[in-house]
């Protein structure tokens, strides 16, 4: 199904053969680039905004932690652990957010030394850290449990504004005269702005654009900013809805009906695995959002009838439900 507004919106990008083999090899030097933050100890960098803790731990020596949610961001020489919150000029959203927190999200504070609020201005090529609030982890930790006894919404989030800070917690503030930046990470933001102004794509350092990008290059689509309805469209304007994951296994959050209905207007939804590793798409799928979207509503529908707490309106659609597809004529691999 097209969507003659999104046909309209879309600024269309007809990249010449020369443009899309500049594209690729930009892609290829992240990935070089990639591999030696990897080989020093930092994992996955271009995805959830992960290079702005790098960029804050280059400030201080810290090293970063690979880890999930419930593992400290970085360490020091001494052994003492760090957490790291940012916010970018650029958002609207001016506090530093933890989402999803839980009981041991908060426990986590109390076994790190400082947590580090920063404010980055990235209106530059090379983006600035402007300040940093630096508070104890017990007096974060202490806080949340004070403000967070009476949240009502069930995803469990709490903002910390510049503001709350100050009135509540014992900080220091660093006003930052200069960034420091790595050449290796200098090159990093100066070959994702080549590859931003060739596609016209911005943020691709944070959330998943990268990885669409990829996608959209084996598919010959174009990817819309992170503010657009749909992640991407082709060249006659048809949207498509994009889940890009490491391994067959995609989940979709904060799945409202609003959201589901969403996809309904989508050309199709497309499922595909990429090696974030090798840099390389691996599988990809095309599926019926009709088909998908009834999958997702009764994965629903019965966290509901099991009377489970749902912290988030979310579900997933793994291999059996992509075989299901297919084999009802609901789905192909194309790649």
């Amino acid at each position: 199904m097209t969507n003659s507004h999104e046909k309209q919106d879309a600024k269309i990008y007809h990249m010449k053969r020369g443009g899309k083999m500049e594209l690729k090899q930009l892609i290829n030097r992240l990935k070089i680039l990639a591999d030696y933050f990897l080989s020093n100890g930092v994992e996955d960098i271009y995805t959830n905004s992960k290079i702005y803790e790098v960029l804050i731990a280059e400030q201080f020596g810290h090293q970063i932690i690979n880890g999930h949610a419930y593992t400290p961001d970085a360490r020091d020489e001494k052994g003492e652990f760090y957490e790291y919150k940012h916010y970018k000029v650029s958002s609207s959203n001016h506090t530093w957010t933890f989402n999803d927190f839980t009981d041991r999200t908060i426990e986590k504070l109390y076994y790190v030394k400082e947590v580090y609020f920063a404010v980055i201005n990235d209106e530059y090529t090379i983006p600035d850290i402007e300040k940093i609030f630096i508070v104890p982890g017990e007096e974060v930790a202490r806080y949340m449990e004070e403000k967070t006894q009476h949240i009502s919404n069930l995803r469990k989030m709490i903002n910390i504004s510049p503001k709350q800070i100050m009135s509540n917690m014992a900080y220091d503030i660093i006003e930052m005269e200069k960034t420091t930046c790595s050449s290796k990470l200098k090159e990093i933001f100066m070959t994702a702005s080549k590859i931003e102004a060739i596609t016209g794509v911005e943020g691709i350092l944070t959330s998943n654009k990268l990885w669409e990008l990829l996608v959209a290059y084996e598919l010959n689509h174009n990817v819309n900013s992170e503010q657009r309805k749909h992640d991407a469209y082709d060249e006659l304007g048809r949207t498509y809805e994009y889940k890009v994951s490491s391994v067959p296994h995609w989940t979709f959050q904060d799945i409202t009906q609003n959201v589901l209905d969403g996809y309904l207007d989508d050309e199709k939804i497309v499922l595909a695995v990429v090696d974030k590793k090798g840099f390389s798409v691996e599988r990809i799928c095309f599926c019926n959002p009709n088909a998908i979207v009834s999958i997702l509503q009764c994965k629903l529908q019965d966290r509901i009838n099991c009377k489970k707490t749902i912290r988030r309106i979310s579900s997933y659609i793994g291999m059996s439900d992509v075989r299901r597809m297919i084999d009802g004529g609901d789905a192909e691999w194309v790649l």
